[in-house]
């Protein structure tokens, strides 16, 4: 059995996309091998907790080393689930966080996980270093624990990093200093792996003249989520799950359904949204405003074992991706969980990886970000399908391809790979 030190900020029992990656790589590995260990924050601060990511993390008996942090979710007690900020505030905080912090507001978690790596690294013998981000200071991490213990260094990107569309650099020297950081990460990594090509091609091009060995290991579904067919009922049922923020909007699809009712109004009775997960502010306004209390249920932010449930018992998934610049190289970790239901998929996204990825799916109802009218007439094709029940199928092949268990056996082969390399 090899071994892998693993440098992750978020972690369960935090909860959301971001965690859940790195949570299934972990949980798996060992089938391949690999025995990791995890580097990690205590947890502070933070939009939602959740306890059943940590529960097979626990049970697989994964070694897991929580330390310190000086970072802004330590203004909150420690473990606090907080509120989702209101767009403008938060963006006003990214600004001031981007002047004063290069790369992230996570710098001070820095020395305590060097700290708690080279103590770890003292007691047993490791292999290989793990980093996944963002946030990027664990790259640094990774850079420099790879560095000092003479290992090989796989950095994952979850995001772009200089090019990330939800980046603002205050000045061409931040910049300047983002794109330095990002190519001594790249440079001392053996190979690094990314959620989709348009990551790997920017990080790339951004750095051409270095040896870059990169593979895309996309988001993925745990096998255990398997779809449940569920039978037909009085009511179309649309479901959303997971999180709003930057460009992520209900508001055209709450638009959207509002415009179809009011044209279709005796399927007011046989319709039903629900939103599971954090919305923004001003989202019960919206719902008043278009008088659609008695269509939309939200129900909170739901433990992730209980949202599978929820996506298995709906009719139809939606999701967003807001156009903006970049945007094209989005690849939600949502829309995979969402594919590995089997489940239509009603998706308001921009031309690009994610348009494509479902495309292939096949199950999918693909309409502009921005558009009332290509909701109303998603919609209308929808509530057919639904009527005749006919909705269409996904390609089974495909789906298949991002299991999380099949994804970490790419992961694993890309650590062999470079533990081969001289």
């Amino acid at each position: 059995m090899r071994h892998l030190l693993v440098v992750a900020y978020y972690f369960p029992p935090l909860g959301l996309s971001g965690v859940q990656r790195v949570a299934g790589f972990v949980r798996h590995l060992p089938e391949y091998g690999w025995q990791p260990t995890v580097i990690t924050a205590k947890p502070g601060g933070y939009f939602a907790h959740d306890k059943s990511l940590w529960s097979p993390i626990e049970d697989a008996g994964i070694r897991v080393i929580r330390t310190k942090s000086l970072d802004p979710t330590r203004l909150f007690r420690s473990g606090a689930t907080v509120r989702l900020p209101q767009e403008t505030r938060r963006q006003t905080l990214a600004y001031i966080s981007n002047w004063l912090f290069i790369p992230d507001n996570k710098l001070g978690w820095k020395p305590f996980a060097l700290r708690a790596g080279l103590r770890q690294a003292a007691a047993q013998r490791f292999d290989a270093v793990f980093s996944s981000a963002p946030p990027y200071t664990g790259h640094l991490i990774g850079r420099k624990l790879s560095r000092t213990l003479k290992l090989p260094l796989i950095t994952d990107f979850r995001d772009d990093w200089v090019g990330n569309p939800r980046h603002i650099y205050p000045t061409a020297l931040h910049r300047r200093l983002h794109i330095q950081q990002e190519r001594q990460v790249l440079i001392q990594s053996s190979a690094i792996t990314t959620i989709n090509r348009p990551i790997l091609d920017a990080l790339e091009k951004r750095h051409r003249g270095e040896n870059i060995r990169g593979e895309v290991i996309p988001h993925g579904f745990d096998e255990y989520e398997a779809p449940v067919k569920i039978p037909a009922r009085e009511k179309l049922k649309l479901v959303y799950t997971g999180v709003f923020y930057d460009a992520q909007t209900p508001e055209y699809f709450l638009r959207g359904i509002s415009g179809f009712l009011k044209k279709n109004p005796a399927m007011r009775p046989k319709i039903s949204a629900i939103f599971a997960g954090l919305v923004p502010n001003g989202f019960t306004d919206l719902i008043r405003t278009l008088k659609l209390e008695d269509v939309v249920q939200y129900v909170g932010y739901v433990q992730h074992a209980h949202v599978a449930e929820l996506q298995q018992e709906a009719d139809v998934l939606w999701m967003t991706i807001g156009s903006r610049p970049g945007s094209s190289g989005i690849s939600t970790g949502k829309l995979y969980e969402y594919m590995g239901t089997g489940k239509p998929i009603l998706a308001l996204v921009p031309p690009g990886t994610a348009r494509q990825t479902l495309l292939r799916y096949g199950a999918a109802y693909i309409v502009k970000p921005e558009s009332e009218a290509d909701v109303i007439q998603a919609l209308n094709q929808i509530t057919s399908d639904w009527n005749k029940e006919n909705f269409p199928s996904p390609d089974e092949s495909f789906v298949s391809m991002f299991g999380r268990n099949r994804l970490t056996e790419m992961l694993a082969g890309v650590l062999n790979s470079v533990i081969k390399t001289p």
